[in-house]
């Protein structure tokens, strides 16, 4: 399925200068092209060199100019933004029709600018680590303390904890043998930056999960995946980016633990009857009181 380019650039705009800037813009404010379209007429359009074409079509991460081409001619004409802002003039169920939308809008979009290409390369790095290290700051935490959650149904050792220094110090003992899945919404936060060149002295793979395609997060990773999000008049941006992150997570736990079925099988099952147990313990105590 080819990406959709108007998500794409939203994810990238915000740190857009100078002719990349002038090509999104182009971009956004022409929806319909030509299936003749060539890189000599889109250029010649946009205003810019054919050279710009291509760097800025390679910076999306499209192969050439035609995985670009064909992404410009599949994308959604009627996407004119995600998002409702919700309005004092609205009944409850309006707004809570609004909040819905919004955050299955979330989830559609940041599916559509996941390519198999990266998928297979976070949960190859993944299943070829002995431990997996959650690392995310404010609300960030909220994705990584998830993802430790879920792997810890996992054959993986997974490690998370909530105070910086300490994710510093858990940055700092990992090895090439192990992974880490660091969230950033911007990718531009210097505690989880600082976090990230610790893991990359150590040999660390890293996953990155951030809203800005060319942020100084994805740079420094090995694989980067996108969550697309809007802000809207009572959301921030940031809130829309944590429900596609959470479930980015969600799609790499259970495509590594459907890889890897026979040890995440004994897992679940050891973890399902410990989990057994406290609720029997629970019910006999009831019962006894009675």
């Amino acid at each position: 399925m080819a990406k959709n380019i108007n998500y794409v650039i939203q994810s990238y705009y915000e740190n857009l200068k100078g002719t990349y800037k002038d090509i999104a813009d182009y971009l956004l404010d022409n929806s319909s092209f030509n299936s003749g379209l060539t890189i000599n007429d889109l250029a010649k359009d946009a205003g810019v060199s054919i050279s710009s074409i291509s760097r800025f079509a390679k910076m999306l991460g499209f192969k050439n100019f035609q995985d670009f081409k064909l992404s410009l001619l599949t994308s959604d004409e009627t996407d004119q933004g995600l998002f409702q802002d919700i309005k004092s003039t609205d009944s409850y169920m309006e707004m809570t029709h609004k909040i819905f939308n919004a955050n299955i809008s979330t989830l559609n979009a940041t599916q559509q600018i996941l390519t198999e290409s990266q998928l297979r390369q976070a949960t190859d790095i993944i299943n070829n680590s002995n431990s997996v290290a959650f690392f995310g700051l404010g609300a960030s935490s909220v994705v990584a303390q998830d993802g430790f959650h879920k792997f810890l149904r996992s054959d993986k050792k997974p490690y998370y904890t909530t105070d910086y220094h300490m994710q510093l110090m858990l940055a700092t003992k990992m090895t090439d043998d192990d992974c880490a899945i660091v969230i950033s919404h911007s990718g531009e936060n210097k505690d989880t930056l600082a976090i990230v060149n610790e893991l990359r002295k150590n040999n660390v793979k890293i996953i990155g999960i951030t809203s800005y395609g060319n942020s100084t997060l994805t740079s420094l990773v090995n694989v980067a995946l996108l969550s697309i999000s809007e802000e809207t008049n009572y959301q921030n941006e940031a809130l829309h980016a944590i429900i596609a992150q959470i479930s980015l997570v969600d799609t790499l736990f259970m495509i590594t633990a459907i890889k890897d079925e026979a040890q995440t099988s004994t897992v679940f099952k050891e973890i399902r009857n410990t989990i057994n147990m406290t609720r029997k313990s629970k019910t006999n105590k009831k019962t006894e009181t009675l």
